[in-house]
């Protein structure tokens, strides 16, 4: 059984869900540092014996310093994240007010392609697109899959600056290719048709980027590109200063072919 720990993060008048997984154990991401407390109460009634990180960024690490200080558990992440989880953040403002700035830490990294719980036996696939160092766990015999910010929505409309869309499709249809049908998201939750919102979100991304490759070729611009296919700015765009934008979809496509 996997238990789902939510957490709220209000901030800016939005409110962002963050979850942690627990599997066994094992703890799955730590949590924003902006939840600290609430995540230090979670922790605390837990049999947590290890964790393990689906990738660096800071509502999935922030707690791991007060862990690793206060229990001495072992916890593993991408070996491409290693170095970055060694460095206290330095985040852009609206991410600080969200997320806050979480302290360094030294996890492991995993190197094994399998990673046993009691009731689990997970394939550790690895997913970048979102950032380098992601990876998804799945148990093919028990049909999950606990998938990190892999999935996130269906559909999406514009990207941060270090996210890659043709890297995103090839993660995703990585993941579709082991055997499951539920999802675990950490932001979403409990997913029971997790594999058919992959499946939509990959053929939406697929759609998107022949629709902007196609353009580029006719010799439109990436502005002309953006206007065309992604002409609306959400409110996350202006508070994230265009660090989260259609442009950098747009871009990323652009980049991947040429």
């Amino acid at each position: 059984m996997i238990q789902s720990f939510k957490l709220n993060v209000q901030t800016l008048g939005q409110r962002m869900p963050v979850y942690m997984f627990q599997v066994d154990d094992v703890l799955v991401d730590t949590g924003p540092y902006s939840m600290k407390n609430e995540v230090r109460s979670i922790f605390k009634e837990l049999p947590i014996k290890r964790v393990i990180h689906t990738h660096h960024h800071e509502d999935h690490t922030g707690n791991s310093a007060w862990i690793e200080r206060f229990y001495s558990i072992p916890q593993w992440i991408h070996p491409l994240g290693v170095k970055k989880c060694t460095q206290r953040t330095k985040l852009p403002f609206y991410r600080a007010l969200c997320w806050h700035n979480r302290l360094s830490f030294h996890p492991m990294p995993l190197q094994q392609k399998v990673f046993e719980t009691q009731h689990h036996t997970f394939e550790v696939v690895h997913t970048p697109g979102h950032a380098e160092d992601h990876i998804v766990l799945i148990d093919e015999e028990k049909g999950i899959c606990l998938s990190g910010d892999l999935y996130l929505f269906h559909s999406p409309t514009s990207n941060f600056s270090f996210e890659s869309v043709p890297e995103l499709i090839r993660s995703i249809s990585k993941t579709l290719s082991y055997s499951f049908e539920e999802v675990y998201c950490s932001h979403q939750g409990y997913l029971k048709q997790g594999r058919k919102l992959l499946e939509r979100k990959r053929d939406y991304l697929l759609h998107l980027q022949d629709s902007v490759t196609k353009a580029h070729l006719e010799g439109k611009s990436p502005k002309e590109i953006r206007k065309q296919l992604l002409p609306k700015n959400r409110l996350f765009q202006y508070i994230s200063l265009f660090e989260n934008s259609p442009s950098h979809t747009v871009k990323s496509i652009i980049k991947d072919i040429s």
